[in-house]
């Protein structure tokens, strides 16, 4: 989505992007939140790039309760209560492991 703003040329973003699209369901449009690319299923949004490297994750309140323990003191998974349902996931790189 040329044009769209912070995710534009950030190579884990489009790393991001590509590999939910290659499984299906997803879909980019601008996001609700800025002038930005973002990923959607149906008509919720559950990705946006924030910053290069920095990705914007909504995760519902039994979703985290799942993982947190096993992410919670991962430094690259922040998560702020004061935006319930989104965490933040600061990425080194574009590699997939």
């Amino acid at each position: 989505m040329a044009g769209m703003g912070l995710g534009q040329g950030d190579p884990c973003w489009e790393a991001f992007v590509g590999a939910l699209l290659a499984v299906g369901h997803a879909s980019e449009r601008r996001s609700r939140f800025a002038d930005k690319s973002a990923l959607f299923i149906g008509n919720r949004e559950f990705a946006h790039s924030e910053a290069p490297g920095v990705i914007d994750l909504r995760i519902t309140r039994a979703g985290w309760s799942r993982a947190r323990e096993e992410f919670d003191q991962d430094a690259a998974v922040q998560r702020d209560p004061a935006r319930r349902d989104w965490i933040a996931l600061h990425l080194a790189s574009a590699a997939v492991r």
